[in-house]
């Protein structure tokens, strides 16, 4: 007895002198990325925002100066990004696509030929794993502080839910246009659910399928909104309301349409999210003790960006529609988990451009470079190349708007000086109006090397990838371009400014205007569930801010 009471008065007295913690006991961990969002749109579509981004903003942490901190700003390198903690340089993916320069040709940089799809006959799509991501992931830390932990990701994107769950996750789930199905690979070792065989977005968004995506009768013409049929709109669906499957430009989508449909409306995010609902409830996450992960990512927004701009009715509608399915999955998250047993995180892994056809309207300089002049501009510093310095074969080996690949076996070959030709060949593609940056291997392995952005560039490189020169376009340009939509993947506010918004139980709303980043949240959700970990993140925990 006596020690029964000796053991109880240590305990208090140990919690006593204590310091103060921060530490939540969560359930679940919720991390959404918006494919595409820029953090402009929480001030600027406010006024038509009433339901899930409403009741974040006002019950949640949000840091409204947060970016990416490297260059390019795609979204495979921004979800890897996002979710480890590591910029590309460190984490493994520097892009959706690779020049894999020992191979000498560019292809997908989650590609593993040696994973089988699971719970689904016939799949046609890319044969893909996280194998290739060099950094564990929030789920991955998670799990391995406790074995009963569950991982789980989900997007339309293979990509985004493969980078996002990583190497341990249970499972991740991303979409089949020709099934409308959730499917995954023996990747992960699991077994595929038999619920999620048979949640299709075929019978689950059947209605809006059938209705198509009808703009919204409360819609309310904003200032910063271009008229409903901009010229350069035009992607799958014609540039005017509505969007059906009729209107769907066959060139383009020939066949799989109800699939298609789920990528090119807010339908199919909205289809994620209650495929999101339904993981939680099926597979019995967050009931206990054992915080789990699940990461979500909406990847329609990025679609319906790409094809319509940042200032387009599309993209609007889109969040008004969006944000009242977020406010059922969170509703749905109150009752099933309960609002003090989890944490959201809901951020993005880029911005984009506008159409610089929009912005040249208003008098800002801002213009569309099409793949011909692109392409002839290119031929032509190759030819001064080698007239410069007398070389019979092409200078240039390959270019696009990421950068420009020497022939390095001319060096090998002809003698010829390897900076001579660099520095030459930097000099003349920054002479072009619509290049502001060249930036070679050998600017990023100096460390003397001050050119605008350098850092940022250097966080996106890794010697086995991408060509030998990166190009940054000027401002609010669009280089080696089709001819309509716009893009993203530079250094610039545009693309790298995003919504960061930590929903943390017992925590009030709070603005927070100091600086953020992407790799902070990885830091950041350890600390606030009191996981350690010697591991030294590109980012930090911002702990300390709230």
């Amino acid at each position: 007895m006596v020690k029964k009471y000796l053991t109880l008065l240590f305990a208090m007295l140990f919690v006593m002198c204590k310091s103060p913690q921060k530490h939540e006991t969560a359930k679940l961990v919720i991390l959404i990325s918006i494919d595409q969002m820029k953090s402009e749109y929480l001030s600027r579509f406010n006024p038509q925002l009433e339901a899930g981004f409403k009741y974040l903003l006002d019950s949640a942490i949000v840091y409204t100066n947060a970016h990416h901190n490297h260059a390019t700003t795609t979204t495979a390198a921004g979800h890897a990004t996002l979710a480890t903690g590591f910029f590309p340089s460190h984490n493994g993916i520097t892009d959706n696509t690779v020049y894999n320069r020992a191979l000498g040709y560019k292809h997908y940089s989650i590609e593993d030929t040696t994973v089988r799809f699971v719970g689904i006959e016939d799949c046609g799509l890319n044969r893909v794993s996280a194998k290739p991501l060099l950094k564990n992931t929030l789920g991955d830390y998670v799990k391995e502080s406790d074995n009963a932990s569950m991982s789980y990701s989900i997007a339309l994107k293979d990509r985004a839910s493969i980078l996002m769950g990583g190497k341990t996750a249970n499972r991740a789930f991303w979409f089949d246009a020709a099934s409308t199905q959730m499917v995954s690979t023996d990747y992960y070792k699991e077994t595929y659910p038999d619920w999620a065989k048979k949640y299709t977005a075929n019978e689950v968004m059947h209605s809006e399928i059938s209705k198509g995506w009808v703009l919204d009768q409360s819609f309310t013409k904003m200032a910063s909104i271009s008229s409903d049929s901009f010229e350069r709109e035009r992607g799958n669906f014609n540039p005017w309301f509505p969007h059906t499957l009729a209107s769907f430009d066959t060139m383009r989508v020939p066949d799989n349409k109800r699939g298609a449909f789920m990528w090119n409306s807010p339908y199919g995010d909205a289809f994620v999210l209650k495929f999101a609902h339904q993981l939680i409830q099926n597979q019995d996450l967050g009931t206990d003790d054992h915080t789990d992960i699940l990461s979500i990512g909406l990847s329609a927004a990025d679609v319906i960006g790409h094809h319509f701009g940042p200032n387009s009715y599309e993209v609007l509608d889109y969040y008004n529609k969006i944000d009242f399915y977020l406010a059922e999955f969170i509703e749905k998250l109150n009752k099933d988990v309960g609002k003090e047993n989890y944490i959201l995180l809901l951020t993005a892994d880029h911005g984009v451009a506008a159409m610089p056809e929009y912005l040249a309207d208003q008098g800002i300089d801002a213009k569309r470079i099409l793949g011909d002049q692109f392409d002839a501009d290119i031929a032509r510093i190759n030819e001064k190349l080698k007239d410069t310095f007398m070389l019979s074969d092409d200078v240039i080996l390959k270019a696009n708007y990421s950068g420009v690949e020497p022939n390095m076996s001319i060096f090998e070959r002809n003698g010829a000086d390897l900076n001579s030709v660099i520095n030459m060949l930097t000099s003349e593609l920054e002479r072009l109006e619509y290049i502001a940056g060249a930036y070679s291997f050998l600017d990023i392995k100096d460390s003397s090397c001050n050119k605008p952005y350098i850092a940022q560039i250097r966080n996106s490189h890794r010697d086995e990838f991408g060509y030998y020169v990166k190009l940054v376009p000027t401002e609010n340009y669009l280089i080696d371009m089709r001819k309509n939509g716009t893009t993203h993947g530079t250094p610039y506010t545009y693309d790298t400014h995003v919504p960061l918004i930590v929903k943390l139980p017992r925590h009030s709303g709070k603005m927070i205007d100091t600086k953020a980043y992407t790799v902070d949240i990885v830091p950041t959700v350890l600390d606030v569930l009191g996981i350690k970990t010697e591991v030294h993140f590109d980012g930090t925990s911002l702990g300390q801010s709230y």
